[in-house]
């Protein structure tokens, strides 16, 4: 029996899942909730404003993004980012998956405000925001290769060499600075991270922008784009 042979699309897409609006349902639920909670259920209270106060704080960054973040991301790169979510979703970091994981359990099975996979689509906006990240370094790492070797006279080792300088996560920390993506990306995060996770969590940012840039535009808008790196 011969085996089927899977086959690959040839263009690499992401489907938006209605943040804002999943985030509004979620919030409409909480108050409801809130209402018909009676007061000595103190734990579930607290949890619920919780819950409440980290979706508030989600849409202000998600606010801040949409005004601020993406014209200045856009300019700089000087193209539109055409996915109206894209970039919200890349600003997603793991320590959200708390909230929505919580949520989930709270509101699972007949008490669901959604009637579709609303939850798993929340939680799974980290993993989106790694894989732009994936794609993103794959990418870079391509254009900085074509960029030293149309630009520098090395043997293998010394390209090898200045690429890994270009693509490390402390290089690359400098325009996540500067783009300003880290201060507002949407996280939970420890408020004393350790110097490596702030690295990578910077370069990661970084990566992402360029995983969407890829997406959407193509390795040459990527090439054309490598010199913020250099």
């Amino acid at each position: 029996m011969k085996s089927k042979k899977r086959k690959i699309k040839q263009k690499i897409t992401w489907q938006p899942v209605h943040i804002e609006k999943r985030l509004n349902t979620l919030s409409k639920t909480i108050e409801l909730t809130k209402e018909q909670t009676s007061a000595n259920k103190t734990r579930l209270l607290s949890k619920l404003n919780r819950w409440q106060e980290q979706i508030q704080e989600i849409n202000k960054g998600i606010r801040y993004i949409k005004k601020h973040l993406k014209p200045k991301i856009e300019k700089a790169l000087g193209l539109k980012i055409k996915n109206k979510e894209i970039l919200l979703a890349a600003m997603f970091q793991p320590s959200t998956k708390n909230l929505f994981l919580e949520l989930e359990i709270q509101y699972r099975g007949k008490k669901s405000p959604f009637d579709d996979d609303g939850f798993e689509a929340l939680v799974s906006l980290s993993e989106s925001a790694k894989r732009f990240a994936l794609l993103g370094d794959a990418s870079i790492s391509m254009a900085v290769i074509y960029h030293l070797w149309q630009t520098v006279d090395e043997d293998v080792g010394e390209i090898t060499q200045d690429k890994s300088d270009i693509v490390s996560n402390k290089h690359m920390a400098n325009l996540c600075d500067r783009w300003g993506l880290y201060k507002h990306r949407i996280h939970f995060d420890p408020e004393t991270p350790s110097k490596g996770e702030i690295l990578h969590d910077k370069g990661t940012l970084v990566e992402a922008i360029y995983g969407i840039v890829q997406m959407e535009h193509g390795f040459k808008q990527v090439l054309k784009n490598i010199d913020h790196l250099l």
